[in-house]
C-alpha cells in the first residue's frame, strides 16, 4: 500500500473531520440494511491517513470489517458476496427512485450513475493476486 505522509494545520483538522463524518456514515449503514459501510469506511481510512493514521490503522485492524477493507486497498479486491449485496442494493435503489421519482432526469441521472458503479464493482477481482511460484522450491530434496 502506499503509505502517505500525514499532514498539519488546518487541512488535517479537514481530512479529520472528513473521516470522522464517514466512519458516522458508515456506522450507520452497520445497523441500517439500506445503507453500506465499507464504502464509507473506505473513505474514512483514506481520510484518517492523512490525518491521524493510528485511527485508519485501528478501523483497518477490526476483526469483521478489517479484512474486506485491507484486501480493497491493498488489492482492489470486492469479495463475490459483497458484490452482489452492493449491486442488489443498487438495483434495489435504483428501482425505487424510478417508482418513487416524477422526473425522468433525476430518475436516469440516478440510474445511469448506478449503473456505472455497478459496472465498476463487478469488474473487481474477487481474489488477490497468488503470489509468483518459486520453482527453485521444486528442486529441494523431497519435492516431486
Amino acid at each position: 500500500m502506499n503509505r502517505v505522509a500525514p499532514i498539519r494545520g488546518l487541512s488535517r483538522l479537514l481530512w479529520m473531520l472528513a473521516g470522522a463524518a464517514l466512519f458516522a456514515v458508515g456506522a450507520l449503514g452497520v445497523v441500517t440494511p439500506v445503507l453500506p459501510t465499507t464504502i464509507f469506511w473506505l473513505g474514512a481510512v483514506a481520510c484518517f491517513a492523512r490525518s491521524h493514521p493510528p485511527l485508519a490503522e485501528r478501523i483497518l485492524a477490526h476483526p469483521v470489517f478489517g479484512p474486506p477493507l485491507r484486501r480493497y486497498r491493498d488489492h482492489g479486491v470486492i469479495e463475490a458476496r459483497g458484490k452482489r449485496a452492493a449491486i442488489t442494493a443498487m438495483a434495489v435503489s435504483g428501482l425505487a427512485t424510478v417508482v418513487m421519482t416524477r422526473s425522468l432526469v433525476i430518475s436516469a441521472g440516478v440510474c445511469g450513475t448506478l449503473a456505472l458503479v455497478a459496472l465498476y464493482i463487478a469488474t473487481r477481482p474477487e481474489a488477490a493476486p497468488c503470489a509468483p511460484r518459486d520453482e527453485r522450491l521444486d528442486k529441494l530434496p523431497g519435492r516431486g
